[in-house]
């Protein structure tokens, strides 16, 4: 085995290498010009229709135009339907990975076997040695069928995934197919000697294999004797291959018919009918080469051989081509011209139709059989159209009648190397060099036309180029070299791979300046797409398009060109742009269809009788099919892109702008969370869909743009509806999606089946289901605008499992981000007259108020706003998550007088704010009932609501009507001179926060539990040391009845939205999903730039214990996705209030429960019932071992000197800090809203 290493390893000059390296490759890309990249570098054919999937827009564009040409026995160039049938029936295939076809090849010795079967007699070569010829291959080489018209063979090797191999590695021996190049259109195809050598490394020296009725035996060669040995066994099984060829390849065939599943057994499922084509492929090839092999007969049926397309060319490189004579079209228009030839020549010259113009050579030639130079022009026009067979037979008779013609020659060796007779092309170079240059080569001294192997093909191509490089010495170095040498030198070192000089060669010969064949103006088109074919092949495709683009502004109706530029689209991945410019190239047929149409009845002189259907038969082409480009469009639309629901899903979030998402996945939502993640979106999965839903909620308020959640079905939903209702109840732009069951199975019981639509239609501003693949996009960003614009809410979309898990067809494109993506929402400015009335009415008014809302936080309102207020000098009343607009401390502030001001206000100006529980429906007796009231809202149904004046109501955006209100009170200025209205403000503020004040700095007894307002002043001191008030460094969550309502005034803000607590709603339990939302709107690289923050914020949580226990185990999330927030939990061991002031006491309960002795009589005390209440819980609890179970930290509180401690800590680390504060359990306090006006005793909600 000694001759597969050593010094003549190469592939050019090792004969077993060489014929390796053949038997590899699938042949039947020589003929289909495209290939993909298997797994380890192999070639894999792409022609089964078992891979087709669907078009897209385009391609049903293009069929639905007219004209199309009508239908024949021979396959038509516009035969569109049958495309669409064949990707029709593909769609549904699953996808395989690597042909089955090559299973054979890596079978353990595999190498062995075919040095038997391929070994044959030695004959004389140029190099007097061994070698193998093509005569070697004709046992597994079919009936050629060259020439023959004919359609993509339905062979089941398939392509990789995505056309992923088209993007040929550099210093790979090929590209993905034979890209034409109108002369050297020649797209090398892949060559690979790793599975060779691996086969060759587990054969033993010393051994051979022969062929013994089809099995495999090992003979032992000794020392001596082994070259006789070899050669008797190269000749032993020749008679035996023989005499049982026909029957053989006749039994596989009829094998193969039998194991593959008929198109009629419409029931069999897709992914198994693909898996018994690939079984009975793989097993007829391998039978193929494990037997004693065939050779075809004369009266073989072309017809059966039709699944091995594939080895129809397996030697053409080798042998010369029989392609017979030239094939006419039997009614021709071109007939009845005088001179068909010079019409032939004008429409070549006007860059016309390519099929018209070899219709006119065609008539010339069959009016003068010895018309040369008619038949050169037949050749080049077949060519140039894609047509390279046609080309040769017409080329080769050219040769016939002049042995010497220089155009013919080189034309002929361009299209040899086209379809892969190199042996030919090389020939036919030499004889192009003697005849021009005879000086170099005498015309006796050429290779003579004989079968050439391996080593006699190197020998002969080194042998050419170093001719031609003779010949290109003898020219005039630089603009003056001769341009045929150039680009005969070029197609050689194509041959050899060497694309770098083939590069230089194309280029020189475009630069030169001397005359030649092929820098004619009419030629230098086809030296441009030489160009770009090469460019192409050494992986320079941005290169090649740009030459391309060069040929076809030349010649605009260059076929090949267009098809050439559709390649390289496709080795960049640009499938939709291949697509197009290969419809553009069918479609130039289509343009000079009927241009040619009216020339044909020009050229019979008009005659009235000449209907339709008899001048398309005279322009009908039969003959000479191509079906280079629709057998290329068939594969781009196979490999195009296609996207299942949930990558849709996932690109139109992320086209929407989406940069995080909420949600708890499971079946069948995950793929989409999944395909989320792949595309840069940040994916917080949480514990329960309650949290994350009320996450996604406060995200949008907080952003300004839609929060988004993604829940499972059916449960999942309805834990979600807490977060859906939150977001309807404040406002709050939210868009969920869930999954859900699959279509088919709605009614009868399906997984997590529930009608959502129904459920969700009365909480949302938009409930769909996303009813096909198509609708998904839509569905999606119609909803995520619905949530956004106008009053903003929740809405949903539907996705059922069959939809999210489906797939699209071939070809299938997202609109462009910028299409996709959902501006702001429009603002609209108020009424002028209105905003008129509303100015004055301030104007006049004794004791005027502003009431700022969280409406107005997200409107971003706060800048015009505290603009209006520094000017008018108006008091303002913030709702609890409108703190910030104004800073707290601003001197208008009636917050601590927040009673006195809604009682004594007669004209309130309410921005973002609705008259609802939280501002006492602006009804008596907390409101002064002849107070006017002027509402700017975005939503005219809530102007006139409850104690609201429509006529006073100003429809509008908050900065605009703030702005238009700022410039009509220009000029004014409240002065409350003759009013007491500032006087009570500052009479109650000054009462409340003396109160507040003397309850916040008594230091809490010894032995005694901290108070509320003691544990919350020592947590703001502290937090003032380590981030100033002013610096708006913290995020405030608060939430819990004492705690949410005792800390809003102890903790002031100096910054819009950094205050979030349970809102309009008064919802327990969204603290911890505020946590996680505020930590990704504020502080991680994917936050909106709406945000503002210019700095890293803490988030720090105010919790009663009652309220954490709804989403506690949150921490985990935050831990997981390391958030540091710093988490207060106010315990008092009871909601509300706690049971008893001690543990022992806590027992004696506990145990009256668990015995059921809980009976309380009437006449009892009702400070001493039996057992544990409806508001207790656990006495105590450490919730702060929460946090170290999850690898955070753990604090638990009674002191104030470990509240500081803790406190400190906390803010500082990075990690989740749960600080247990015990506080006074506030034993028998009652039970009431503080704004109601509490009495002494009763405990605030």
């Amino acid at each position: 085995m000694s001759f597969l290493g050593g010094a003549e390893c190469s592939t050019a000059g090792n004969p077993l290498t060489q014929f390796t390296k053949h038997v590899q490759d699938d042949k039947s890309l020589q003929r289909d010009r495209l290939v993909g990249m298997g797994p380890g570098g192999l070639q894999e054919g792409m022609r089964s229709r078992a891979m087709m999937g669907g078009q897209d827009q385009m391609m049903d564009e293009f069929m639905q135009q007219p004209g199309q040409l009508p239908a024949a026995a021979a396959p038509q160039p516009f035969a569109m339907e049958q495309l669409r049938r064949e990707l029709d029936q593909f769609q549904t295939a699953s996808p395989r990975t690597g042909s089955p076809g090559w299973a054979a090849e890596f079978d353990p010795g595999e190498q062995a076997r075919m040095e038997a079967a391929f070994n044959g007699p030695k004959g004389a070569m140029m190099n007097n040695g061994p070698g193998f010829t093509p005569a070697e291959f004709a046992r597994f080489q079919q009936q050629s069928r060259v020439g023959m018209p004919r359609t993509a063979s339905p062979a089941t090797s398939t392509a990789s995934p995505m056309m992923a191999g088209y993007q040929r590695p550099m210093g790979m021996g090929s590209y993905m197919g034979t890209m034409g190049m109108g002369g050297l259109g020649m797209m090398r195809p892949v060559y690979n000697q790793m599975g060779v050598q691996q086969q060759q490394q587990q054969q033993q020296p010393g051994e051979a294999t022969v062929q013994d009725k089809g099995k495999g035996r090992m003979v032992e060669l000794d020392d001596e004797n082994w070259e006789a040995q070899f050669a008797e066994m190269e000749t032993a099984g020749n008679q035996t291959l023989d005499d049982e060829a026909e029957a053989a390849i006749e039994a596989e065939l009829n094998d193969l018919d039998r194991s593959v599943p008929s198109g009629a057994e419409q029931g069999v499922d897709a992914f198994e009918n693909v898996w018994q084509r690939a079984q009975a492929e793989t097993t007829t090839n391998r039978k193929l080469v494990e037997d004693d092999g065939f050779e075809v007969q004369d009266s073989m049926h072309v017809g059966d051989l039709e699944e091995w397309d594939g080895f129809d060319t397996l030697n053409t490189r080798f042998r010369d081509p029989q392609l017979g004579d030239y094939l006419f079209e039997e009614d021709n228009v071109f007939r009845a011209v005088s001179n068909p030839f010079e019409e032939g020549v004008k429409i070549m010259r006007e860059g016309g139709n390519l099929s018209l113009a070899a219709l006119a050579f065609e008539a010339a030639v069959q009016k003068d059989p010895q018309h040369v130079q008619a038949w050169t022009m037949l050749g080049a026009a077949q060519a140039q159209n894609e047509k390279e067979l046609p080309a040769i037979r017409a080329l080769e008779q050219a040769l016939k009648i002049d042995p010497n013609n220089l155009d013919a020659l080189m034309g002929l060796a361009v299209s040899y190397t086209n379809e892969g007779y190199d042996s030919t092309a090389y020939r036919t170079l030499e004889r192009w060099l003697s005849v021009k240059y005879p000086t170099i080569i005498d015309p006796k001294n050429i290779t003579p036309d004989s079968n050439l192997g391996f080593t006699d093909r190197q020998i002969l191509h080194d042998r050419v180029i170093d001719l031609f490089i003779q010949a290109a010495q003898l020219s005039p170095s630089g603009e003056h070299m001769d341009p045929d040498v150039q680009v005969g030198l070029g197609v050689l070192f194509y041959c050899a791979e060497e694309y770098d000089k083939a590069v230089d060669c194309f280029s020189a010969a475009l630069a030169s300046t001397e005359s030649g064949t092929v820098n004619q103006k009419e030629q230098l088109h086809l030296l441009w797409n030489r160009l770009g074919a090469t460019l192409a092949n050494s992986g320079r495709s941005e290169e090649a398009i740009e030459a391309y683009e060069q040929a076809l502004n030349i010649n605009p109706n260059f076929v090949r060109a267009r098809y050439n530029l559709g390649v390289s689209c496709i080795n960049i991945g640009c499938y939709p742009e291949a697509a197009q410019h290969l419809l553009g190239a069918l479609a130039m047929h289509r343009v000079v269809e009927q241009e040619g149409r009216e020339r044909a009845r020009e050229i019979v002189g008009g005659a009235d009788g000449l209907d339709d259907e008899q001048l398309e038969r005279m322009l009908h082409i039969s003959q000479n099919q191509s079906t280079n480009l629709y057998d290329t469009l068939r594969r781009v639309f196979t490999a195009m892109p296609t996207a299942t629901g949930a990558q849709i899903v996932a690109r139109t979030l992320r086209d929407l702008g989406v940069t995080v998402i909420f949600g708890l996945v499971g079946i069948p939502v995950v793929e989409i969370a999944e395909e989320a993640i792949n595309l840069g979106i940040r994916f917080i999965a949480f514990r329960n869909e309650q949290a994350c839903s009320y996450a996604a909620s406060v995200y949008g308020y907080i952003t300004g743009q839609p929060g988004v959640c993604l829940v499972v079905g059916g449960p999942g939903v309805l834990h979600a509806l807490a977060g859906i209702g939150n977001a309807s109840a404040n406002n709050f732009p939210l868009l969920v999606l869930a999954g859900s069951a699959e279509t088919t199975g709605v009614t009868k019981g399906a997984f997590q089946e529930m009608d959502a639509i129904s459920l969700l239609t009365p909480h949302t501003k938009l409930a769909v289901r996303a009813s096909s693949l198509n609708f998904i996009q839509g569905a999606v960003e119609n909803a995520y605008r619905t949530c956004w614009y106008g009053r903003p809410g929740p809405t949903f979309v539907d996705l059922p499992a069959d939809i999210i898990q489906g797939k699209t067809s071939s070809g299938f494109r997202l609109p462009q981000p910028q299409d996709t993506a959902v501006p702001p929402p429009p603002k609209a400015s108020g009424d002028p007259a209105l905003v008129a009335k509303a100015a004055e009415l301030l104007k006049s008014a004794r004791a005027p108020l502003l009431v700022v809302g969280k409406g107005a936080a997200y409107a971003r309102a706060e800048t015009i706003i505290r603009d209006l207020v520094e000017q008018t000098q108006i008091p303002f009343l913030p709702t609890p998550m409108g703190k910030g607009i104004l800073p707290d401390s601003h001197p208008l502030n009636a917050s601590s007088a927040r009673s006195a001001a809604l009682k004594h206000a007669d004209v309130v100006l309410v921005l973002g704010a609705r008259l609802n529980w939280i501002l006492h429906f602006g009804e008596a007796p907390k409101w002064d009932p002849k107070a006017k009231i002027i509402q700017v809202d975005l939503c005219a149904e809530e102007i006139g609501r409850n104690a609201g004046r429509a006529e006073l109501g100003i429809i509008g955006d908050i900065n605009l009507v703030v702005g238009q209100l700022f410039t009509a009170l220009s000029t004014w200025r409240y002065t409350p001179s003759q009013s007491q209205f500032p006087r009570l403000l500052a009479a109650s503020a000054e009462k409340n926060e003396a109160k507040a004040q003397k309850a916040a700095l008594t230091p809490t007894p010894a032995n005694a539990p901290l108070t509320y307002q003691r544990a919350f002043h020592i947590i703001k001191t502290t937090l003032n040391t380590v981030s100033p008030q002013e610096d708006g460094g913290i995020v405030y969550v608060s939430e819990g009845a004492n705690t949410m309502d005792i800390s809003r005034s102890v903790f002031p803000l100096s910054h819009p939205r950094q205050r979030l607590d349970a809102g309009t709603y008064a919802t327990m339990g969204v603290g911890m999903g505020y946590v996680i939302a505020a930590h990704e709107a504020y502080n991680t690289a994917v936050a909106p730039a709406s945000v503002g923050a210019t700095q890293q914020k803490k988030i720090v949580a105010l919790e009663g214990d009652s309220a954490f226990g709804f989403s506690a185990m949150e921490i985990e999330t935050m831990a997981r996705y390391r958030i540091p927030a710093l988490i207060f939990v106010i315990n008092n061991s009871g909601i509300y209030h706690g049971d008893t002031a001690t543990e022992a006491a806590w027992r004696v309960l506990q145990d009256q429960t668990a015995a059921n002795d809980t009976i309380s009589s009437e006449n009892d005390d009702q400070t001493q019932k039996l057992g544990l209440r409806s508001t207790s819980l656990l006495y105590e609890t450490r919730y702060e071992q929460l946090a170290t179970m999850c690898g955070g930290n753990g604090y638990f509180v009674r002191s104030e000197e470990e509240l500081e401690k803790a406190t400190r800590e906390g803010f500082l680390s990075d990690r989740p800090t749960i600080v247990n504060v015990i506080v006074e359990p506030g034993v028998g306090k009652k039970i009431a809203f503080a704004w109601q006006g509490a009495e002494k005793d009763q405990a605030k909600l």
